[in-house]
């Protein structure tokens, strides 16, 4: 999910490039709203905390270039909308991916660790990469499940056709893994070419 989460950022931030193109060079705005966007950007799923202020800082400086005609009404709205869905699915990964932690984290600790023994931070790596593995597979297995049913209702369909279904959640390339998969094992067959391929069971 996170790759769809720093997807979407790029997209933003090209958008956002653009936008500020427009701007003098000697106008300092310009300069802090880029930085802002590329720090935004660059934020590992460590950092998550800290991209919900990044955007906050953002938004007050698309609001000042705003008030000050930098930028036209309709840019500035486009921006703010794509920035709060951006921190809707940030916060959205955070919490899941902090769940996913915790539920990880606490067998590790409680199951393992006898009393008055010290679980030493260099064995948890081991014991947390499988589940969350095993977390990213099961993420891929609903999505297939999804894909099954919507084709099964809806008869042949394209990638676009399918990734409209989970809407800004998951990119197209993400379906067409998923499809790729599926066609893989026999579950769902294909017949077309490029754009014009439809995917069925």
């Amino acid at each position: 999910m996170f790759d769809q989460v720093k997807e979407r950022a790029l997209q933003i931030t090209e958008a956002l490039y653009r936008t500020t193109e427009l701007f003098s060079d000697a106008e300092p705005l310009k300069w802090s709203l880029r930085q802002n966007a590329l720090d935004v950007l660059n934020s590992s799923p460590q950092d998550l905390g800290r991209v919900e202020g990044l955007v906050k800082s953002l938004f007050l400086k698309l609001e000042l270039a705003a008030s000050g005609t930098f930028i036209s009404k309709m840019n500035f709205d486009v921006l703010k909308r794509e920035y709060s869905n951006l921190l809707s699915s940030v916060m959205s990964y955070k919490n899941s991916y902090q769940a996913l932690l915790d539920n990880i984290a606490r067998p590790a600790v409680i199951g393992q660790a006898r009393p008055n023994e010290t679980v030493r931070v260099s064995d948890k790596p081991k014991q947390i990469a499988r589940p969350i593995e095993a977390a990213y597979k099961a993420e891929g297995g609903k999505r297939r499940e999804t894909i099954l049913t919507a084709l099964k209702e809806k008869g042949p369909s394209s990638v676009g056709d399918l990734a409209g279904i989970f809407g800004e959640n998951i990119s197209e390339k993400t379906v067409q893994r998923e499809l790729s998969a599926l066609v893989n094992t026999g579950a769902v067959k294909k017949e077309g070419e490029k754009r014009w391929r439809r995917y069925y069971v």
